[in-house]
């Protein structure tokens, strides 16, 4: 599956669910699962990466306190140099290595906070309970580093971060209530103060992630807007066709290379009569008029293959692609058909006559010598001999009786 970035918008995603999650606040930090699981496709490989690179430099600093084993607990340096460089640097190395693998996201938040407290709380509260020293029972002071790590520094997601942090005030109590030299009154305040930085850790941790996903969500607001202002800036907005603009880009990529050799036909569809029409009825009749006939065009057009421009007053141009002169003049002359079969009145006309078109024809396949621009003109020429052989009318002729009959329009005819 093609990865998400903050220039693309996820499949299946559109505004009314991201407007509904950013109303609703997200409480749980989780997101439907279309939005969460986009949302896991975007940030995944590059939270992997930072993982590991907070993993190399949380390893960094743990094996510093090596300096404090000595001064502190010189007893136990021995022990403490064992197990820092020969157990828990190889383990977490490891551990860095398969967040830098970019695993699935349960595993790869399990492993950033479990790792931390098993690697970093487990081997702090041994070094305290083996040493006879003086200062060694200093070693749960370090434990609330461990905090800091997991919820500012690594930014677990809150669930994983908020379970990790009260196993390191187990891990906190239990080795405070394993010294005998610490009475009860102050294993209490000394839980109480621990407890109060978990609670803030925690607190911190909800706070960092919710920023995190409404961030998201922002910014894939904005992409939203931004591609439909750029789909409302590609489309007319009385017939809801594509208009010009839309059409100069089209005709561009059909002009470049990968697109040589391709056959394409275009068609061009005037509305015959349409000024008398709008004289008589009105320009706003003139508008409804002009809805109806572009909608059954687009009705008519293969999906996703065909595509169909709003090219003057009551002027169209059509695109076919694959489509070779015979098809092309058949599926016109549907068009036609259509058109006519829908009995809008002309007002302008003699009683009971209805709004019929004109339609040119041509197609090639697009080459260096032959561009699109070429096969407009053809078009053009096309549909002025329909106009001055009597209208209503596809230019070249059809044989007779034959349509192209195209009942699922995503099928490719040829």
């Amino acid at each position: 599956m093609e990865p998400v970035t903050v220039e693309t918008i996820p499949a299946g995603i559109d505004s009314t669910i991201v407007e509904w999650t950013i109303e609703s606040g997200f409480p749980l930090l989780k997101f439907p699962r279309r939005l969460e699981a986009a949302f896991e496709r975007e940030v995944g490989a590059e939270r992997s990466r930072q993982l590991a690179a907070g993993g190399l430099f949380g390893l960094v600093l743990y094996n510093l306190f090596l300096i404090a084993d000595w001064l502190a607990a010189p007893d136990t340096f021995h022990s403490a140099l064992w197990l820092r460089l020969g157990i828990i640097t190889p383990i977490g190395l490891l551990v860095i290595v398969a967040l830098y693998l970019n695993p699935p996201v349960g595993v790869r938040e399990f492993l950033a906070a479990a790792g931390a407290v098993i690697l970093g709380a487990g081997s702090s509260l041994y070094l305290m309970l083996i040493g006879h020293g003086p200062h060694h029972d200093a070693q749960h002071q370090v434990i609330i580093l461990i905090l800091l790590f997991i919820t500012m520094v690594q930014r677990v997601r809150f669930w994983y971060g908020a379970a990790a942090c009260l196993a390191c005030f187990a891990v906190h109590a239990v080795g405070l209530a394993m010294l005998p030299a610490y009475p009860f009154e102050f294993q209490v305040s000394a839980n109480a103060v621990f407890g109060c930085a978990v609670i803030l850790s925690i607190f911190a941790s909800y706070v960092l992630e919710r920023e995190m996903r409404m961030n998201f969500l922002l910014s894939l607001r904005g992409r939203l807007q931004r591609r439909d202002l750029d789909v409302e800036s590609r489309r007319d907005p009385l017939t809801g066709l594509r208009n010009r603009r839309s059409l100069d880009e089209v005709i561009e990529g059909c002009n470049q290379s990968k697109a040589v050799g391709q056959e394409l036909a275009i068609v061009l569809l005037d509305i015959d009569h349409f000024k008398a029409f709008n004289d008589t009825a009105g320009h706003q009749a003139g508008d409804v008029c002009l809805k109806r006939v572009a909608g059954i065009i687009q009705s008519e057009l293969r999906d996703h293959v065909d595509a169909a421009f709003r090219f003057g007053g009551e002027e169209f141009i059509l695109v076919l692609r694959g489509v070779d002169l015979t098809t092309a003049i058949r599926i016109s002359e549907r068009i036609r058909r259509a058109i006519e079969d829908a009995a809008i009145p002309h007002p302008a006309l003699a009683l009971g006559e209805v709004v019929t078109v004109s339609m040119g024809v041509a197609s090639a396949i697009v080459s260096r010598e032959i561009r699109v621009g070429v096969i407009i003109s053809a078009a053009d020429s096309a549909l002025y001999a329909a106009k001055r052989n009597g209208r209503n009318q596809v230019s070249p002729r059809p044989p007779a009786a034959d349509v192209v009959d195209m009942t699922d329009r995503k099928l490719r005819l040829k």
